[in-house]
């Protein structure tokens, strides 16, 4: 399969720029053409394709190749962040421009590299199914970047996507850094405050109750959560290590305190994303919508978070609970995992740290509702994750692919 996938390099080239030429924002979602891409380049490649798309443009991809025990799943995002202002940056986002080993544009981090190894790596299998005892099942999901109608959730609930295993190829490098696989990840709890005040004249706030202020007061209060750290489980303390050490390092690049980072792992934290209130200047306003974003460290629940918000909540402010999602990880003495390394290792050269992550990925949904074990490992790079000027090597596009293929090599053959 290696000599396979250093052979493909005009084509692989190919297929990465005509995933970051397929627009697809989340919002709104719309990811038919990246779909179109994945859909032509399976089938152009004989392998057995299905289409699902349960709300018009969130659209999912899904090529199979084998059949029978193991199955491993490779499950890759197609939707990306908002490219933003485009004036910010040096090379247009969706032009799919390669220049210098550069992939640019919006997405080729985040993670149309990624998808694009892991088609590459589908493809490789297919020349060697005869080879394979068990299933490879490559799926380009859609609604990873904002909550949709068609994501992984949907797609496992409603058993269109089943294994026994499950690869994410999430970018899980840092540039000057050595490649990581990440096996766990924070939760999420995320919420909608609102306040109602009552409006008045703006010359005489004292007539009414300010529900921009009663926010302002309130959200600090919030902050308490953040003090104590939570209790890691012991299966997940080495997890944990490593992924500290791993942001003790960005820390120190960036110039910030180690701890500023390192302690995300083990603490909750609190951003506060979204403020609406008030009408207009010369009245009081009468209500205030806060979105806050809580993360979950191993050995955290949502649950204690609620409890912590409804205990806090004073008169005249409710919420809403958005999104709600446990930490999650595999051992790192899972075979997965340990497949994972061994690719990367003959790969690349070098042993790569397996560790927990401050984010929050589609790897959990996998955890939660098949219970099988899930890793991460994608070509790209953490600190270009939603960034001006987005790029992924295209050394590390097919270096990505020859891990997974390694990996399906010894799963599943």
């Amino acid at each position: 399969m290696m000599k396979f996938i250093e052979n493909q390099q005009a084509n692989m080239n190919r297929l990465c720029s005509n995933l970051i030429q397929a627009r697809s924002e989340n919002p709104p979602g719309d990811v038919s053409e990246a779909a179109q891409v994945a859909e032509d380049f399976l089938t152009h490649r004989g392998i057995t394709c299905q289409k699902l798309e349960p709300e018009k443009g969130h659209i999912t991809i899904i090529g199979t190749v084998g059949k029978g025990r193991p199955s491993l799943i490779l499950c890759g995002h197609i939707d990306v962040v908002p490219a933003g202002d485009v004036s910010q940056w040096h090379v247009a986002p969706y032009n799919g421009a390669i220049e210098n080993g550069k992939l640019h544009g919006r997405g080729a981090t985040d993670q149309k590299g990624g998808v694009a190894a892991m088609l590459m790596a589908s493809a490789a299998a297919k020349e060697y199914e005869n080879e394979i005892a068990g299933k490879v099942t490559v799926a380009c999901v859609p609604d990873e970047e904002a909550q949709g109608p068609a994501g992984v959730s949907w797609l496992l609930e409603n058993k269109k996507l089943t294994g026994d295993m499950c690869l994410i190829t999430e970018p899980t490098g840092y540039l000057d850094e050595k490649y990581t696989i990440v096996a766990g990840e924070r939760g999420a709890y995320w919420l909608r405050i609102t306040a109602h005040g009552k409006p008045a004249h703006g010359s005489t706030p004292a007539l009414g109750r300010n529900a921009i202020e009663m926010t302002n007061e309130f959200l600090p209060k919030l902050k308490a959560l953040e003090m104590g750290a939570v209790k890691t489980p012991r299966d997940a303390e080495q997890l944990i290590k490593n992924g500290m050490k791993q942001l003790a390092r960005v820390a120190k690049k960036q110039g910030i305190p180690a701890n500023s980072l390192t302690k995300t792992l083990t603490h909750y934290t609190l951003n506060t994303g979204t403020i609406r209130g008030g009408t207009k200047i010369n009245i009081v306003p009468e209500k205030c919508e806060a979105e806050v974003d809580i993360r979950i460290p191993a050995g955290g629940r949502p649950e204690g978070v609620e409890e912590f918000v409804r205990s806090l909540l004073p008169e005249k402010m409710e919420y809403e609970v958005i999104n709600k999602t446990m930490p999650s990880y595999t051992a790192p003495d899972n075979q997965l995992i340990r497949t994972l390394q061994r690719g990367v290792s003959q790969v690349l050269g070098y042993d790569p740290i397996v560790r927990y992550m401050p984010a929050t990925s589609d790897a959990h949904f996998f955890r939660e509702v098949l219970s099988i074990p899930t890793g991460s490992f994608g070509p790209g790079y953490e600190e270009l994750l939603h960034a001006y000027d987005e790029f992924v090597y295209m050394k590390d596009v097919e270096n990505a692919a020859k891990v997974y293929a390694k990996t399906i090599a010894e799963i599943v053959s």
